[in-house]
């Protein structure tokens, strides 16, 4: 294990965070989970790494707002794609080596095949395949935490060789694994037989917050910020109940996030009241929330709903629908809808109610408090707190 040297009274801790992708080339949920974490962590006096890939060549390093992110090349991707395994582990090649050579005070995965790769450096294994845990009474030398970022279920675990069996006998041999919410949490040990702790994820409250010289939209909008490719993510049935609202509200309109696709983008714009909007910029995100009477996340398998909270977090009500890991963000029908059922006339009802609750003056209020408690300091302290336990166990 590393050296960690006390500064300011404080032990400062190195620890290494994996993803198989980081931002700029894609800016999803847990890529922004991990940059909050970071920054976090740093503003609390700690040394963060990020080991992840990226399409080029050679090996890179950068420090970016204090975090040290070393991007390997994904070497082996052609060689996985032709054994349909997981294409996420193209850098493992790369990354081994250098982890096991210094894996910091902590490796901390969020991704399975990342978790996977954590066990292998921390236990000084060299080959690729499917890790098994360490025999009885023996924990790796630095302590290992997999965060979980999804609702993992059996359809997803065996679509591609070796996930299965990594994810489980990853979160095994690891200190401390940790998923978003209830749901997540309900599912991970349901399909997998793995118990977790529930930590969700950051939500920059400093980015995220309302603007009283932002101004909504004239006519009621409804924000659509998740990717519409996404099959998880419904945008077609979100659709069919926004034909529905428009019915009785003609002036209603649906803002979605621009698709890569321009064939996809062409079908969206060819519907009556949907527009496409920008939100690669987190500048341009923030001022969507701030402007739009919804946000609306139809999603199915949803963890969390990063978008949902963030939404909040500006002050704007959500809507998603009732047994997903969203609906335990929308604590009551003082901030948003949730739909009973995954149907458009259901979705409808609570578009058309989250749309009256947004003219209520003192909805931006009651949904900035909702999420209060999900701030980056208190999600960094929450996972320091693993870190330390880990450590502590692993001494």
């Amino acid at each position: 294990m590393s050296d960690r040297a006390p500064t300011t009274g404080r032990e400062v801790l190195r620890p290494t965070l994996l993803n198989p992708v980081f931002w700029p080339e894609v800016r999803r949920g847990s890529e922004r989970a991990v940059r909050s974490l970071a920054d976090g962590l740093v503003a609390a006096g700690h040394a963060p790494r990020l080991v992840t890939s990226y399409d080029g060549r050679t090996p890179r390093y950068d420090v970016e707002d204090g975090l040290g992110v070393t991007r390997l090349p994904r070497v082996a991707s052609r060689h996985l794609w032709r054994t349909v395994a997981d294409d996420h582990a193209a850098h493992h090649p790369l990354a081994l080596p250098l982890l096991s050579a210094d894996p910091g005070d902590v490796l901390h995965a969020f991704y399975p095949t990342d978790a996977t790769l954590a066990v292998r450096a921390a236990v000084g294994h060299r080959a690729l395949g499917v890790v098994r845990p360490p025999g009885r009474g023996r924990r790796p030398r630095v302590p290992v935490v997999v965060s979980v970022m999804g609702p993992p279920d059996r359809v997803w675990g065996v679509a591609v060789r070796g996930r299965l069996e990594g994810l489980v006998d990853a979160a095994r041999a690891a200190d401390a694994v940790t998923t978003l919410s209830r749901f997540a949490q309900d599912r991970l040990w349901r399909t997998f037989a793995v118990r977790s702790e529930i930590v969700p994820p950051p939500v920059d409250l400093e980015a995220f917050a309302p603007d009283a010289a932002t101004e909504r939209h004239e006519a009621p909008t409804i924000l659509f910020a998740s990717d519409p490719a996404s099959g998880a993510k419904r945008i077609g049935l979100l659709l069919d109940a926004v034909r529905i609202v428009r019915r009785d509200r003609p002036g209603v309109r649906l803002l979605v996030n621009r698709p890569t696709d321009a064939g996809l983008a062409a079908d969206l714009t060819a519907v009556a009241g949907v527009g496409l909007v920008d939100l690669d910029d987190r500048g341009a995100l923030t001022d969507a929330y701030r402007r739009a009477w919804v946000t609306a996340l139809p999603s199915e398998n949803e963890a969390f709903g990063l978008v949902v909270a963030e939404s909040l977090a500006c002050g704007t009500p959500g809507v998603a629908f009732a047994g997903e890991g969203p609906a335990e963000v929308l604590t009551g029908d003082d901030v948003g809808r949730i739909a009973p059922d995954a149907t458009a006339a259901s979705l409808a009802a609570a578009l058309t109610g989250a749309l009256e609750l947004a003219e209520d003056p003192a909805t931006p209020g009651r949904c900035r408090a909702a999420v209060g408690h999900l701030g980056v300091p208190e999600h960094t302290a929450r996972t320091l707190r693993l870190y330390h336990a880990a450590l502590a166990r692993s001494a």
